[in-house]
């Protein structure tokens, strides 16, 4: 206790007040401080007290080391050893700062959940879902999401393969409607709707080698509209639908269904009677 009074009426030597007192005493807390975030997470309660006990220690080191400053002035009349004290004071407390920082960081406990890219992908699968039918084919449900493309492929690279897929869907990313339908292409897979196939489903059905509606199914169809396309360098929404259009040629369907089709604003939606879709070779099989 004598010695640490000494220090904060500056009766040490001022290379004392600064290497011991200050350098080696604020190395010391240092240590100590990576020794307690090895624990981490750690109690609030012991972080307030190293907190505090820092910032009375870094007290303690100013006052002190200013105090035998005033003395060396009062010695020698140079002002050096008080400016010195000034650039390291200020150097002290970015560090000290820093350390409560981390001390603060230390309080949370690690979380150890599922990271936010994986919580994102586990909220759009919860937004879809594929079963396997009694006669091993593929019904798909829900909306055409990011990563549906990834989960077919992996529903593909069971056995047996099926050789159908129904589709429910009200449509989504027609990106991912591309990579279902190259993967129904590329598996020669049929495709079926019993219920709704719209907007991007379209494009997976007509994906189909045989394509067949059941009595109350429905197709729409529209043309597109992506959210925040005018944000996309170099996205061009019409050379999309050519592109989709080539495709949809491709497959045997008409022009002039083709072109009902884009003509159709992406606020509304164009239901064909069956009939229709039979003539322009949407639908291949009754």
């Amino acid at each position: 206790m004598g010695y640490a009074l000494d220090h904060l009426r500056g009766k040490h030597p001022l290379w004392q007040s600064f290497w011991v007192n200050g350098v080696a005493v604020r190395l010391a807390v240092y240590a100590i401080t990576l020794l307690v975030l090895r624990d981490a997470p750690i109690a609030l309660w012991v972080a307030a007290v190293l907190v505090g006990a820092d910032a009375l220690c870094l007290l303690w080191q100013g006052v002190g080391y200013f105090r035998a400053a005033e003395a060396r002035i009062r010695d020698t009349g140079s002002m050096l050893p008080t400016w010195v004290g000034m650039i390291a004071l200020v150097i002290a407390v970015f560090v000290v700062v820093s350390q409560w920082w981390a001390l603060g960081l230390a309080t949370r406990p690690v979380d150890d959940g599922p990271s936010f890219a994986e919580r994102k992908a586990r909220e759009r699968q919860a937004e879809y879902q594929f079963k396997r039918q009694s006669d091993g084919n593929l019904l798909f449900q829900g909306q055409i999401v990011l990563g549906v493309t990834k989960a077919m492929r992996r529903e593909l690279a069971q056995a047996p393969l099926p050789t159908s897929i129904t589709l429910d869907s009200k449509g989504g990313n027609v990106f991912e409607a591309r990579g279902l339908a190259k993967l129904i292409t590329s598996h020669g897979l049929d495709t079926h709707v019993d219920a709704t196939c719209s907007s991007a489903c379209t494009l997976v059905f007509i994906a189909g080698s045989q394509r067949q509606l059941g009595p109350d199914a429905r197709l729409g169809f529209h043309s597109y509209m992506l959210e925040g396309a005018q944000r996309l360098p170099g996205f061009d929404i019409e050379a999309e639908q050519l592109r989709d259009r080539e495709f949809m040629l491709g497959q045997g369907v008409s022009p002039d269904f083709i072109t009902r089709v884009y003509d159709t604003h992406p606020s509304g939606i164009w239901f064909p009677e069956h009939r229709v879709l039979h003539q322009s070779g949407v639908v291949t099989q009754d």
